[in-house]
């Protein structure tokens, strides 16, 4: 029988890189043991490396737009550690486009990663969630109610995932179960360093500061977010002090979102 870490044991999605490895260090930094899934890269040899200078990992390289892989990822992870106390569902970069720009397999791809691989990490994960009274916070998107012509599968895959944590709270508050949502707006990750080369290439210049102050003029925001923004809400969220949050939904971008 697997002896039952003395720690809490935190199951991070798409931590090799971005907000997921800012959400997966600040964790450790709380004294949580980690599970960490992504796709198997050099980005999540080195976040491994990187953390286990603080805690206990277990690492799982894994494709999550495979749904099927969902029970035996969370299985290791119990076994590993004979307790999961948090799910942070935080994978799933999508495609970006119009409607023109997107076909089929775009979507599909978008979907079943960031969308039908949340369900079914929260499904298997819900019986060990519930013995421990823990919680579940999925990553999904300012874009959910402030859609975008450029982003469309990313936006109506966090829309979605919206209405998931919303229902899903019933059931998490008859199973003692935290459930909650955060919508980061534009967060400084790789992706966004992207899109600000495409800016200032359509400018016709390669000034990446120039093209950040543009695009924070024209969403009048005072800076970008930081991954380590996102990072310390999932914290107070998991922490007594947030422990009467529960069926949310936090934007945190920075007022850039206008709807109520």
């Amino acid at each position: 029988m697997t002896e039952k870490s003395s720690k809490p044991v935190a199951f991070v999605t798409g931590a090799s890189q971005g907000i997921g490895r800012a959400i997966a260090e600040t964790l450790a930094a709380q004294n949580y043991a980690l599970v960490i899934a992504a796709l198997d890269t050099p980005e999540l040899a080195e976040t491994t490396m990187a953390l286990r200078t603080v805690t206990e990992v277990l690492t799982l390289p894994a494709d999550l737009a495979d749904a099927t892989t969902a029970p035996a990822l969370i299985a290791e992870a119990v076994k590993r550690f004979g307790r999961l106390d948090a799910l942070i569902n935080c994978a799933g970069a999508t495609r970006r486009g119009t409607i023109t720009d997107l076909n089929d397999a775009d979507w599909q791809h978008g979907f079943a990663v960031k969308f039908f691989g949340a369900i079914a990490l929260t499904r298997a994960a819900w019986p060990h969630l519930r013995e421990e009274r823990g919680a579940v916070i999925t990553i999904a998107g300012a874009l959910a109610h402030s859609p975008s012509d450029s982003s469309l599968i990313g936006g109506t895959i966090c829309a979605a995932l919206l209405n998931f944590n919303k229902g899903l709270a019933e059931t998490g508050r008859r199973d003692g179960v935290r459930v909650n949502a955060i919508n980061p707006g534009w967060i400084d990750t790789g992706r966004l360093g992207s899109m600000l080369e495409q800016r200032a290439s359509d400018a016709g210049h390669n000034d990446l500061d120039q093209a950040a102050s543009e695009m924070i003029a024209d969403l009048k925001i005072t800076r970008f977010g930081q991954p380590g923004d996102v990072a310390g809400l999932v914290t107070f969220l998991l922490s007594d002090a947030g422990s009467f949050i529960h069926g949310a939904a936090i934007d945190i971008d920075g007022g850039m979102t206008k709807g109520l």
